[in-house]
């Protein structure tokens, strides 16, 4: 995770500050976009001064309280166990992987159900706020492909309960810290003005208690926001029928306050 926060999560920036002629952006995570954008604020504090706003939704920063934690550990370690190749990516993208994924979740197939069951299983159960259609769509493309270090580093978290770099181990901790466990992630330094978004009781991938954890380690959070329906569930911020009145339109008008006042909305967020 380290290398997407340091490389590219900076670079990203710095295309669009390029691009524009603005001096800073606002930063909008979602998921493991969260740890990115700290990554990046806390390892290149330089880049606090080119962003404006952080916006996370179901931060990963934090998972020690992750309710689907057991299958997370499963997959790691069943994927090591078969990994017979050796292949240090899981979720590549083959055609094999797009082919099995356009079956089980094609819309237009009876089938297609068993994507959402998986989803469910994995982002929460119970959501009314589920787009199906675009879930379904959306998972004949997704997952796109990990480094098998990426589900190493949040296995390793979710462990803990803290955010710290990855483990090589003794001796490679020794040889790449300096020090016989890994360091935290110095995110209690990033003064970004930063608002979090998170859901009650029914996200499976990010529980309101790490939530919590975040906002106490980090110094300006000037916006914490439950999102107010019990069900909402991790993919529920990307697909949600009621997304507007749930969580867009606060996170559109907060957004509109730290824009500069020349581009701000003239259209009332209604």
């Amino acid at each position: 995770m380290t290398e997407l926060g340091l490389y590219d999560t900076t670079a990203t920036i710095d295309y669009i500050l390029a691009h524009t002629g603005f001096k800073d952006v606002i930063t909008l995570g979602h998921s493991m976009g969260t740890t990115n954008v700290l990554i990046a604020a806390s390892l290149r504090p330089e880049y606090q001064d080119k962003v404006r706003l952080n916006m996370l939704w179901g931060q990963s920063v934090f998972i020690g309280n992750m309710n689907s934690k057991g299958g997370l550990e499963v997959f790691y370690t069943k994927y090591q166990k078969y990994n017979y190749n050796n292949q240090q990516s899981a979720f590549a993208g083959s055609a094999f992987q797009k082919k099995i994924m356009s079956v089980f979740c094609d819309p237009d197939n009876k089938i297609g159900q068993m994507c959402i069951y998986i989803l469910g299983a994995m982002s929460g159960f119970g959501s009314t706020q589920t787009v199906e259609s675009a879930a379904q769509k959306m998972t004949t493309k997704y997952p796109s492909g990990s480094s098998l270090n990426v589900a190493k580093h949040m296995v390793q978290n979710m462990r803990s309960g803290e955010f710290t770099q990855l483990s090589y181990g003794l001796k490679g901790n020794m040889k790449r810290y300096g020090a016989p466990t890994p360091p935290s992630y110095p995110i209690g330094n990033v003064t970004t003005p930063t608002a979090i978004y998170y859901a009650c009781c029914n996200d499976q991938l990010s529980d309101a208690k790490d939530a919590h954890i975040l906002k106490r380690r980090l110094r300006n959070v000037v916006h914490f926001k439950e999102i107010a329906y019990k069900y909402w569930n991790h993919g529920d911020y990307l697909w949600a029928k009621d997304g507007y009145k749930l969580l867009y339109r606060d996170a559109l008008m907060l957004i509109d306050q730290y824009t500069p006042l020349e581009y701000r909305s003239r259209i009332p967020f209604e």
